[in-house]
């Protein structure tokens, strides 16, 4: 179902940093929606303006004036409540903003350094021999493996329990190993920003909850938004959450207290004031510099991801956006600077693809662009690799349509030799191949030869976690290799290249493989288990 709101008032193909020479117009004032602008973005929404399906909620704005703002779908499917305007909605990952803007108050006001050693604050935390800063967390360059990663192979993925931020740093003390020393890459980490949340917490004597509300929802009249630090408060006006399984939606409310990473109960309206306080620097001279400002890696790589925000460009114009996504709930922030447009944008239906949706939104009120499409030429790239930080195979296969593909997925090509996967880009050339990821960093791959036949006795056995809980037990299924798990049983595994696996994803996961080591004499005795946020976890073999 379509709400009418009357209008107010009447691929990625490049990354961009912050301060790049964007070639954009100058900026248009504010104006409100035409009635041809309004029927655009409801045709994007089109999908969602139904009884029976969940909703969004999307406010566009320039400044602090909204020129166009609708709302589509339901709130409630079980109770049959259409979505209205001040509808409340988890912003998942966009909360990190917030969480990124409190650190850095702290910062500005000397009772804390960016540069400080996470230790500092966080005694508990392993001394992993160089350190971890308060500046890597914010950047997802810190190494730390996400905690839901590590909560999924011990048999608990994210939202199948109540957890807090206590329970998370339990699960982060143990963890011996990092997916790579701090600030040689970058790998979104939640960790990062509920390790945030406590430094917030033991650095002003308030919980993230309470300094938020009183140095930022309050001052900018934010009276909607809150945090969900107790997941079973009853908030009035908040949606349902629904995830599309088999053709029917589910119910997928989040059940975790653990926040700062995510757990934003919010409206658009709310986040039209929070991106043009962000626009008008209202916090302070440099603020928002300070927010969007990009890092370098230690090989002096420079990152797009800044402080909970990416800097990209979208058709010319500078992007400073992130998404969200928890339980049932997606989320999509943007801000184009030169055009002073923001796009505000919330969802409580798993299969909403917000960042697809907000840039179509984006692109109804930014400067015409045309797109110009590559056809390309000559045999198409195929074969497996295997990513040379962590080992993931990919296989790239070309259909009788010439349509490449990476394990299935289907590839756009936008330059020789160049392939698309949404925001990344696959670069193969004469010396290999080369995945660009959007935020700046290149990761070579190495081609592997698929394996055609294995002896699944070698790896039958017992495999307990070294720094994780649980143990993974592998057996001989005629002439396959199935795995039981802490929580599961009868995994199968398939045969890539030489003594690599790989399954069906965990839940949240969106790839896992299985990597066995022998010693000396060639025998099994140990794994590393890897899924796309948890590198190499180790696994050592019990059974002798």
């Amino acid at each position: 179902m379509k709400l009418s709101l009357t209008p107010i008032a009447g691929a990625m193909t490049a990354i961009g940093m912050a301060g790049a020479a964007y070639a954009a117009p100058a900026p248009v004032t504010p104006a409100a929606a035409t009635e041809a602008q309004i029927a655009q973005v409801d045709a994007i929404f089109a999908r969602w303006a139904h009884q029976d399906t969940p909703g969004c909620a999307v406010a566009v704005s320039r400044g602090s004036e909204i020129i166009a703002q609708r709302v589509y779908g339901m709130a409630s499917l079980e109770l049959g409540v259409p979505a209205k305007q001040d509808s409340i909605y988890e912003a998942g990952s966009d909360s990190k903003q917030f969480t990124a803007a409190a650190t850095l108050m702290l910062a500005r006001e000397g009772k804390l350094s960016l540069d400080d050693d996470i230790r500092k604050y966080v005694p508990e935390m392993p001394d992993y021999g160089a350190p971890i800063t308060i500046r890597h967390l914010l950047h997802h360059t810190s190494g730390l493996r996400d905690w839901g990663s590590v909560a999924a192979i011990e048999g608990w993925p994210r939202n199948s329990r109540t957890a807090d931020n206590k329970d998370m740093l339990d699960i982060l003390v143990r963890q011996k190993q990092l997916n790579f020393a701090p600030g040689a890459h970058y790998l979104y980490s939640n960790s990062n920003f509920n390790l945030l949340a406590i430094i917030v917490q033991r650095v002003s004597g308030q919980s993230l909850a309470d300094f938020t509300h009183e140095r930022i929802f309050v001052p900018l009249g934010m009276s909607n938004t809150r945090w969900r630090d107790d997941h079973g408060e009853v908030v009035p006006g908040r949606t349902g959450a629904y995830e599309f399984e088999n053709g029917v939606y589910r119910n997928d409310q989040v059940i975790e207290d653990a926040y700062g990473n995510g757990g934003l109960l919010t409206t658009v309206d709310d986040l039209v004031k929070w991106q043009a306080a962000l626009d008008d620097d209202r916090f302070g001279p440099g603020f928002t510099e300070a927010m969007q400002q990009p890092t370098r890696l230690n090989d002096g790589t420079r990152i797009a991801y800044a402080l909970a925000v990416v800097n990209l460009d979208h058709h010319g114009e500078q992007e400073v956006s992130h998404s969200g996504s928890t339980g049932g709930y997606r989320a999509w922030m943007a801000r184009y600077p030169r055009q002073k447009l923001a796009v505000s944008l919330l969802c409580n239906g798993g299969n909403a693809d917000t960042p697809t949706l907000g840039r179509d939104v984006a692109d109804v009120f930014l400067p015409a662009f045309k797109s110009r499409p590559y056809t390309p030429k000559g045999a198409l790239p195929t074969g497996l690799y295997a990513d040379g930080m962590t080992g993931f195979p990919v296989r790239f296969a070309a259909d009788a349509q010439g349509q490449l593909t990476a394990d299935g997925r289907a590839l756009e090509p936008v330059g020789p030799g160049r392939w698309a996967l949404r925001e990344d880009v696959f670069a193969f050339s004469k010396s290999g191949l080369v995945r660009e990821n959007r935020e700046g960093e290149r990761i070579a791959y190495r081609k592997v030869e698929q394996v055609s036949a294995f002896d699944p006795k070698d790896y039958a056995g017992r495999f307990c976690g070294v720094d994780t809980g649980g143990c993974l037990t592998f057996r001989q299924q005629g002439d396959t290799l199935v795995y039981d798990g802490p929580r599961w049983s009868g995994r199968p595994l398939t045969a890539t290249y030489a003594d690599v696996f790989t399954g069906d994803a965990l839940p949240q996961s969106s790839s896992m493989t299985v990597k066995f080591r022998r010693d000396a004499g060639g025998k099994v005795t140990s794994l590393r288990f890897g899924e796309s946020r948890a590198y190499d976890v180790e696994f050592r073999r019990t059974d002798g």
